[in-house]
């Protein structure tokens, strides 16, 4: 039996990490939930993440200055923004960053699950 994927959940909104860790158990992956990008940088193991879904908006460190911390790092792990921020330019930096996808909030929950099958069949864990 193979290892199910291990998707970071990283947002400050407690109710929001619970509900996609709830939404990803239910879909047989892994989900690592962090309060934020500090947490994240701090805690996790970047080369044992499959994928990584995260808001924009958060204490100390956002989203993107996460993201771009991952690149300079030299990580390409897909990165999933799911935010309150509807301005072209913030989504147009993440996509420029390598963003896999973007959704405002709320976001369909099969929309988040197709963005997740793509991002993990492009890369995952050997895609770095």
């Amino acid at each position: 039996m193979s290892k199910p994927p291990v998707i970071a959940i990283v947002d400050d909104d407690g109710a929001v990490r619970e509900a996609l860790c709830d939404l990803l158990l239910v879909e047989g992956l892994l989900a690592r939930p962090f309060d934020g990008a500090a947490a994240f940088l701090a805690q996790a193991d970047v080369g044992e993440v499959d994928c990584i879904v995260t808001d924009v908006r958060m204490p100390e460190i956002d989203g993107l200055e996460l993201q771009a911390r991952l690149r300079a790092q030299g990580s390409s792990v897909p990165v999933i923004f799911i935010t309150s921020s509807v301005a072209d330019s913030t989504r147009a930096q993440a996509m420029r960053g390598g963003a896999t996808a973007w959704f405002t909030k709320p976001v369909a929950d099969q929309a988040l699950l197709d963005a997740l099958r793509r991002a993990l069949g492009q890369g995952g864990r050997s895609g770095r």
